[in-house]
């Protein structure tokens, strides 16, 4: 059985969450401003926005082993 606790496992899993938050955040924002003919800013705030929600989920998982 594999020791998620300690093994490369939580660290990629960490690193595949955040950047599916920045590409969702990103590709969301693209498609606004495909809408609004806005380019580029919904794309750059949808990736802060994304980035933000990604530091958050790395947060919460780093919170969660100090307990």
């Amino acid at each position: 059985m594999i020791d998620k606790k300690n093994s490369a496992y939580k660290y990629t899993q960490i690193g595949l969450e955040l950047a599916v938050a920045v590409l969702i955040g990103f590709y969301g924002g693209y498609k606004l401003d495909g809408v609004l003919s806005s380019l580029p800013w919904f794309t750059v705030l949808g990736s802060f926005i994304g980035m933000a929600a990604g530091f958050y989920l790395f947060y919460k998982e780093v919170k969660k082993d100090d307990a």
